[in-house]
């Protein structure tokens, strides 16, 4: 059942994503967004069983203050290397994605804990 939940909660985080990405004419800045919610995405993913498998006898909003602070701290530490073909502006793009992806991910994280605690 865990399982199935944490599947649920990586297709909702990655839907929540790609319903944020920038959609309007493209621009440097626009690209580096996009490009931080998918990097955020990504991480995110690759680190799930981290987030979603701590301790149960913590109480919910401590839990998910945890896992915010932990997202933050890894999505803080990502440092985007200067390509020849990324401008100022999509390197600013890149980071602003990553602020936007702590938005999302502590909706998502949220949305996990309350469905959890209403199971």
């Amino acid at each position: 059942m865990k399982q199935k939940r944490i599947k649920k909660t990586v297709r909702k985080f990655s839907d929540l994503i790609e319903r944020n990405k920038d959609r309007r004419a493209y621009s440097d800045y626009k690209e580096g967004i996009n490009e931080g919610l998918e990097i955020a995405k990504d991480t995110f993913e690759d680190n799930v069983e981290k987030f979603l498998s701590t301790s149960t006898d913590e109480d919910p909003q401590t839990k998910i203050r945890s896992l915010q602070d932990r997202f933050n701290l890894i999505i803080d530490t990502i440092v985007v290397k200067e390509k020849p073909n990324y401008s100022q502006d999509h390197l600013d793009g890149i980071y602003e994605g990553f602020e936007k992806s702590k938005k999302i991910f502590e909706n998502c994280i949220q949305e996990y804990y309350h469905s959890d605690s209403e199971s």
